[in-house]
C-alpha cells in the first residue's frame, strides 16, 4: 500500500484495469496452456511454501536509520540487502513482490533463485512464462514437468477504503469506491485463474489488494476494533471467494479476534498520522492446494509476527503460508526466457514437449508456419520431456517471432512470441497525430518496451521535471518525472498501442488535457524511470 499523497508515486497511479485503453499483440490466446494432464493416484505431492512481500519502492528506498526516505541518489543496498534477508528468515520457496520495480532480479540474484521481472515474482524453482498467459500469471516448475501458477498483483492504493471510513464515509460509500476502484483491477484474475484451477493446476495469488478482508470485518470484530465501525463485506475478498481461492491465513488462523493478522503498516514513510491498521497482503490459492501453515513476516516482536527480521525494511508486513500441492503436466508449451531480445545475445527456451519422436523447438517469424523455421532443436523422445534450449540470435534480422513446439508432423504446438532489436535500440514512443483538438482521444503506440509488469505511459508538459532516461540513480526518491498529467498502463506490451481518453487515470491533472504543448513518456514497472519519449504534440480548441 501507499497510503499519503506526500511523494509522487505509485499512490498517484492506482492500477486500475479500467483505466487500460490498450490493445495488444498476440493477445488474444490467453487460455493457450491452460490444459493439463488430469491427476492420478501416483501423482506427487509436495509442500510449497507461498510468500507475498511489498518491498517499498524497488526495497532501498527507506532509510533504516532515520526510518524515512533514503535521500541517497542511488539507493540504500544495504535496506534492499535487508529484504533478501528478510525472505530468508520465513524459509520460503517463492515469493510475490510488490513494488519490486528495478530489482526484482537484484533480489532474485542475491538469493540465487530464479526471477520473472514481468511478474515480480522470485523462486527457488525455474520459473516459466508460458504463451498466453500475458503477465497474469507464470508457472513454477516445482518438480520435473510439474508446475504450479502463481499470479501477482498490487491493486490501487487511494482512497483507501478504512481511511474514507475512518473520516466519516457509509457503507454505501465505501463498498462503491471499492467497486470502482480495485474490483476491476482484478478483472484479469478472476478471468483466467479460476479456469487454470479448474484444469487441475495449482493456483496461488500473492498481493497487496490494499483492501481489507470480508473474513475480518465480522460483526466479532466490529465488537472488539474501535476502527471498524461497522461490518463489511469488501469486494475484492468476497469476489476471490467466490472464484475459489482460499485465504490461506484465515485458512489456518480462523479467528480474526484473536488472531488479526495486521500486514499494514509496521511505520514508514507513507503512513498516515491516523493510522488503520489492517491485513491486506495474502497469499490466496486455488485448485490442488491445501494450506498448512500461515505466518506474518515482520519486525521484531510485531503484532502475530511469526518471521522476523531486524531492522524491518519496509512498510508492510510480510505473509508466508506453507501448502501441500499436487503439481500438475502443463500442456506442450514453448516459452521464452524473454520476449525482447537484442541481436548477438543467446535466447533461451523452455519447453514441454509430449510423448511422441521428431518434436522440435524451432524460431520461426512472427505467425509463420514451421517450415518457415531460421533455427531449430530437435527435443522429440518416445516419452515427454521438459527441458531448455538456447539459440543464437546473431543471425536474426531484428523483427517479430515466434519460438514454436513442433510436433514430428510439422504442426505448430505452442507459440511464444518475442521481438528481436539491434543492438542499442531505442524504446520509441509516437503518437498518431501532431495536433489533437480537446477531449479527443490521443492514440500512442511504442516499440522495444522493457514489457514488465506496471510499465506505464504518461502525458507531461514538455521538460516538466524529466529526468534522464537513463539515470540510474533516479528512485521513487529523486521525484524525476514526477508531475505526469494522466496515464495508462502498457500491460506488459513489448510493441502495442493505447490511447489517452476519457478512461485514463488522473495525475497532476485529469482528462480532457487542456490546450497546450505535451509529450508521453514511457515509465518503467512503476518506477519514474524513463525507457523513451515521444516528439511533442498540441491539444488544440474546438
Amino acid at each position: 500500500m501507499n497510503a499519503v499523497a506526500t511523494m509522487p508515486g505509485m499512490i498517484q497511479r492506482p492500477t486500475r484495469s479500467r483505466t487500460l485503453a490498450v490493445t495488444l499483440a498476440g493477445c488474444l490466446a490467453l487460455l493457450a496452456v491452460v490444459g493439463s494432464v488430469p491427476a492420478s493416484a501416483a501423482d506427487p505431492t509436495v509442500e510449497l511454501r507461498v510468500m507475498t512481500l511489498n518491498i517499498f519502492y524497488g526495497g532501498d528506498e527507506l532509510d533504516l536509520h532515520t526510518g524515512s526516505w533514503c535521500h541517497r541518489p542511488a539507493g540504500c543496498p544495504e535496506t534492499l540487502a535487508k529484504v533478501v534477508d528478510a525472505i530468508r528468515a520465513s524459509g520460503t520457496d517463492v515469493v510475490g513482490l510488490e513494488e519490486g520495480e528495478h530489482n526484482t532480479r537484484a533480489v532474485a540474484d542475491a538469493l540465487g533463485w530464479y526471477a520473472s521481472e514481468r511478474m515480480q515474482v522470485v523462486s527457488r524453482f525455474p520459473i516459466i512464462d508460458p504463451p498466453g498467459a500475458n503477465g497474469i500469471y507464470v508457472f513454477i516448475e516445482v518438480a520435473p514437468g510439474r508446475v504450479v501458477a502463481i499470479g501477482n498483483v498490487h491493486l490501487p492504493s487511494d482512497p483507501y477504503g478504512p481511511y474514507i471510513l475512518r473520516d466519516g464515509a457509509s457503507l454505501a460509500d465505501v463498498l462503491a469506491l471499492e467497486t470502482s476502484t480495485r474490483l476491476p483491477a482484478i478483472a484479469d484474475q478472476l478471468a483466467i485463474l479460476p479456469g487454470l484451477a479448474a484444469s487441475g493446476i495449482p493456483v496461488f495469488l500473492t498481493g497487496d489488494f490494499n483492501s481489507p478482508s470480508h473474513l475480518d470485518w465480522t460483526p466479532a470484530v466490529d465488537a472488539v476494533r474501535a476502527d471498524v465501525p461497522f461490518p463489511v463485506d469488501w469486494p475484492v475478498s468476497h469476489a476471490l471467494a467466490n472464484a475459489g481461492f482460499h485465504d490461506s491465513y484465515r485458512d489456518v488462523h480462523p479467528n480474526p479476534v484473536a488472531v488479526p493478522g495486521f500486514t499494514w503498516t509496521p511505520g514508514g514513510p507513507e503512513s498516515d498520522p491516523r493510522e488503520v491498521h489492517d491485513r491486506i497482503d495474502w497469499v490466496l490459492a486455488a485448485g490442488p492446494a491445501t494450506a498448512l501453515a500461515s505466518g506474518v513476516v515482520g519486525e521484531v516482536d510485531g503484532p502475530d509476527v511469526a518471521y522476523s527480521e531486524s531492522p524491518w525494511p519496509t512498510d508492510h508486513r510480510g505473509v508466508v503460508s506453507t501448502f501441500r500441492v499436487t503439481p500438475a503436466i502443463p500442456a506442450p508449451l514453448a516459452a521464452v526466457d524473454t520476449r525482447r531480445v537484442t541481436v548477438g545475445d543467446v535466447l533461451g527456451v523452455r519447453y514441454h514437449a509430449a510423448a511422441g519422436t521428431g518434436q522440435r523447438v524451432a524460431l520461426v517469424p512472427a505467425g509463420a508456419p514451421a517450415s518457415a523455421a531460421v533455427a531449430s532443436v530437435a527435443v522429440g523422445s518416445p516419452g515427454a520431456v521438459d527441458g531448455r534450449v538456447t539459440f543464437a540470435t546473431g543471425t536474426l534480422v531484428p523483427g517479430p517471432y515466434d519460438a514454436a513446439l513442433v510436433s514430428g508432423t510439422g504442426a505448430v504446438l505452442s507459440r511464444s512470441p518475442f521481438w528481436a532489436y539491434q543492438p542499442g535500440a531505442a524504446t520509441t514512443v509516437t503518437t498518431s497525430k501532431a495536433s489533437y483538438v480537446v477531449g479527443e482521444p490521443v492514440y500512442v503506440a511504442w516499440t522495444n518496451a522493457p514489457g514488465m509488469r506496471w510499465d506505464w505511459l504518461a502525458a507531461y508538459s514538455p521538460g516538466s521535471s524529466d529526468g534522464s532516461p537513463t539515470a540510474e540513480g533516479c528512485n521513487a526518491g529523486c521525484s524525476s518525472n514526477g508531475r505526469y498529467l494522466v496515464y495508462i498502463y502498457t500491460k506488459t506490451a513489448i510493441e502495442g498501442q493505447g490511447r489517452f481518453d476519457e478512461h485514463a487515470a488522473p495525475g497532476v491533472t485529469a482528462w480532457p488535457l487542456k490546450p497546450g504543448t505535451y509529450e508521453v513518456r514511457l515509465l518503467v514497472d512503476d518506477s519514474y524511470r524513463s525507457a523513451g519519449s515521444s516528439t511533442s504534440f498540441k491539444i488544440v480548441k474546438p
